[in-house]
């Protein structure tokens, strides 16, 4: 009995606080200082973007965006050089995810959710261009606020998915994490589902790549996340199979890994 109140005790931690692994991404700016931060979301919560009116993203590096579409997909975002004051325009869907892409690199977020926006409103976006646009635009919002913020676009993204396309694996990857942060058993089995199976992590010696490296979630915190999400649903051998790999994996005393182990240890996996 004694157990099994403290495994409620942390199931109900972190479903509060949820999120030791998917969410270097972006905790937003809630300013609950309870919640812990998952793979992928930025720890510093939501960036500033200043500019005018609802269209305008100004980015704080040497180039300025700006787009000038009002949610019609009739608009146009243009990019303005600050040193030479030169501007050129992104017309195509393929600019526009390249452009999301690069200044989600840079820390600009809220820029980078502009430009995935964008393709989703234009009526020439191909169905992989569509794709991809939902899975930008999932990891943009999971990083300016929270992974779950990311959720619906993950999925959306996730269904329109040809297995193996660009945003196949980075789409299931911020599904299952969104997942995991949503809590409640069946979200916690179908996260197993697109972990363990499809993006192959039963495995606990299998490495995970992708395409976009600013996702900012390695392969051992995916594995991390697997064994969290084990061990909710009394898998206890397998999840103790993932996290002793991660672990040998990221050595880090005080990263995601090393703190799910140790909720994960707290919790008594390691009791018998």
């Amino acid at each position: 009995m004694k157990k099994i109140n403290l495994m409620d005790i942390y199931k109900l931690t972190f479903s509060v606080s949820v999120a030791f692994a998917i969410m270097l991404i972006g905790c937003g700016g809630g300013g609950n200082s309870a919640r812990q931060t998952l793979p992928g979301e930025n720890p510093t919560g939501p960036y500033v973007i200043t500019g005018t009116g609802t269209g305008t993203v100004t980015s704080t590096g040497t180039n300025t965006y700006t787009n000038t579409d009002t949610n019609t997909g009739t608009g146009t975002i243009t990019k303005t050089d600050t040193n030479t004051g030169t501007s050129t325009e992104a017309r195509t869907p393929a600019e526009m995810l390249i452009d999301g892409w690069g200044v989600m690199g840079d820390g600009n977020f809220g820029g980078s959710l502009s430009y995935f926006s964008y393709v989703l409103n234009l009526s020439n976006s191909s169905k992989d261009e569509r794709q991809q646009a939902f899975n930008g635009r999932g990891w943009a919002r999971a990083k300016y606020y929270n992974i779950i913020e990311g959720l619906d676009d993950f999925k959306s993204s996730y269904q329109l998915s040809e297995i193996n396309s660009n945003a196949y694996k980075e789409s299931i990857l911020g599904y299952a994490l969104a997942l995991i942060q949503a809590t409640g058993d069946s979200n916690i089995d179908r996260a197993i589902v697109l972990l363990a199976d499809e993006l192959k992590l039963s495995n606990p010696s299998f490495v995970l790549s992708y395409e976009h490296t600013c996702i900012g979630v390695t392969s051992p915190e995916a594995h991390a996340m697997l064994a969290y999400a084990y061990f909710w649903r009394g898998k206890n051998e397998l999840a103790k199979a993932q996290i002793m790999q991660a672990k040998k994996d990221d050595s880090s005393s005080n990263g995601i890994v090393a703190q799910i182990y140790s909720t994960l240890e707290l919790s008594g996996l390691f009791d018998n």
